[in-house]
């Protein structure tokens, strides 16, 4: 197997690492309309509710994770800061989708990494991962790929 770029291994436990790609510029803006806020407004609520969604930004994002259990053969994903940790298990697994969210044809705001399962004799879909770009997206899915095919050959 070669080396992973976006996971860790911890035996046989592979953590996703953090992806700032999509944080840094959404936190960054709501600190940025804050910071304007107190310049040219500083009577105005308007500052105390960017820093507020800043921080719940940060929040989210510091609870969300992926990670895949070859242990347990499950993979077991948080996204959000209300989301509920959900576990997939590899046996369900039915494939993985990239959504890509375009506006006005041609700009993308949003690209999710989902996976598709059956659980009770339904189809379901999680949100694994999301990004502005597609590359760090599909390094990901090509580094999910990589783990479950050098498992499967064991």
């Amino acid at each position: 197997m070669q080396q992973l770029k976006k996971f860790t291994q911890e035996g046989n436990i592979y953590r996703l690492n953090r992806q700032y790609g999509l944080i840094v510029p959404l936190v960054g803006f709501f600190i940025l309309l804050s910071f304007i806020g107190f310049a040219y407004s500083p009577e105005s609520s308007f500052k105390w509710w960017m820093l507020g969604i800043a921080l719940l930004c940060g929040v989210s994002f510091m609870v969300s994770s992926l990670a895949i259990d070859m242990d347990k053969k499950e993979i077991i994903a948080r996204m959000g800061l209300i989301g509920s940790t959900k576990t997939v298990p590899l046996s369900d697994l039915q494939g993985f989708t990239i959504h890509k969210l375009k506006q006005m044809g041609f700009i993308t705001t949003n690209v999710t990494l989902t996976a598709q399962y059956i659980k009770n004799g339904r189809e379901r879909e999680i949100r694994l991962v999301q990004s502005f770009f597609t590359r760090p997206i599909q390094n990901i899915l090509n580094d999910i790929d990589e783990i479950l095919e050098s498992h499967d050959q064991r």
